[in-house]
């Protein structure tokens, strides 16, 4: 991220109260996500898997007012500032594990920008972001979400956040018994291996596609980009039973 892209979110974060007490932990949130969320309509639940430092939760609190946030991170430091930033706001829940297919004690590859860091080992990662190589592995939890959230407590509309660099498809592998309480899915996906083993975007859209969900968006920014091709994106899905169940843009008029 460069220096004038942050200075201009901390100069859009200034305003609001609660994003400038987390500007002064070092924390701004995720703007570049706020027309997502805004397209969304009154969600309820969001599961925020890849946490971090609140970034995406903060921004969530204040375009989604009416839904609670459930916030997955396992690394000990960025937990510790998340429950800092979020200053124990009774709208989200801190879950300090990761999510996955099941329930193991894994290493989790620990980066210099510790929002690079994977439970997959870097590959081509810090080849195209320099300044994301691993520095060190740490043990973490990692459990399936069916085993963590009751279905009562994915109240509808829902929205599913997924951000954990490569290990899209195993998040996704976990939660397949709560899968249709959510009517959105937000996954950040890739189109080469930046991480070893890691399932890439057409297989995990083909995957998403046969549980009942249609591609609904795609955003990128000129970071995404490498020598012209696409290498990430934001994919935003809906679920198709939800999408029909929606006024269309004239139907709203």
């Amino acid at each position: 991220m460069g220096v004038l892209h942050k200075i201009r979110k901390a100069a859009r974060s200034f305003p609001d109260p609660m994003f400038r007490r987390a500007l002064r932990l070092g924390v701004a949130p995720s703007h570049e996500h706020r027309a997502m969320l805004s397209s969304l309509g009154d969600v309820r639940t969001v599961v925020d898997v890849g946490a971090n430092v609140g970034q995406f939760a903060l921004l969530t609190l204040r375009v989604l007012p009416n839904a609670h946030v459930h916030s997955f991170e396992p690394l000990p430091d960025a937990a510790d500032k998340f429950q800092k930033v979020i200053d124990g706001n009774a709208k989200v829940t801190l879950h300090r594990m990761a999510l996955g297919a099941q329930e193991a004690l894994m290493p989790i590859h620990v980066t210099q920008r510790s929002d690079s860091s994977s439970l997959l080992a870097p590959a081509l990662q810090s080849v195209f972001y320099p300044g994301t190589h691993e520095v060190r592995t740490h043990d973490v939890q990692v459990v399936p979400l069916d085993h963590v959230l009751s279905q009562a407590e994915i109240k509808q509309p829902a929205l599913l956040k997924i951000d954990v660099q490569g290990y899209e498809q195993q998040v996704l592998d976990g939660c397949v018994r709560s899968l249709h309480l959510f009517d959105w899915i937000f996954v950040e996906m890739s189109f080469i291996e930046l991480y070893s083993g890691q399932t890439l975007a057409p297989a995990v859209l083909h995957w998403l596609s046969e549980q009942g969900f249609e591609l609904s968006g795609i955003y990128a920014d000129d970071a995404s980009y490498k020598d012209g091709r696409m290498i990430q994106a934001d994919f935003l899905f809906c679920r198709r039973s939800f999408q029909t169940s929606t006024p269309t843009l004239t139907e709203a008029k």
